[in-house]
């Protein structure tokens, strides 16, 4: 298991594609296939990071858990 502060890796803000884009890339490219994304003290994450991830995670291949995700990412990625 791989263990991430998302505010460590990439930004307290999650804005881009492109930061998140970066994130996949990396998680691709680990060995290990039990992946925790921790959001812990994430301030902001924009509807356009929000989108590529919900993408980027549907076709990653690896096993990603989300720790402490807010509520509003919460219910953009599964609904309620």
């Amino acid at each position: 298991m791989i263990y991430v502060l998302m505010r460590k890796e990439i930004s307290k803000y999650l804005i881009t594609k492109i930061s998140c884009d970066y994130l996949f890339d990396k998680i691709n490219n680990l060995n290990e296939n039990d992946i925790r994304l921790d959001f812990l003290l994430v301030y902001y994450i924009s509807n356009e990071f929000m989108r590529a991830y919900k993408i980027n995670k549907s076709i990653c291949k690896k096993e990603i858990t989300e720790i402490n995700m807010p509520l509003n990412f919460k219910a953009f990625m599964y609904g309620n």
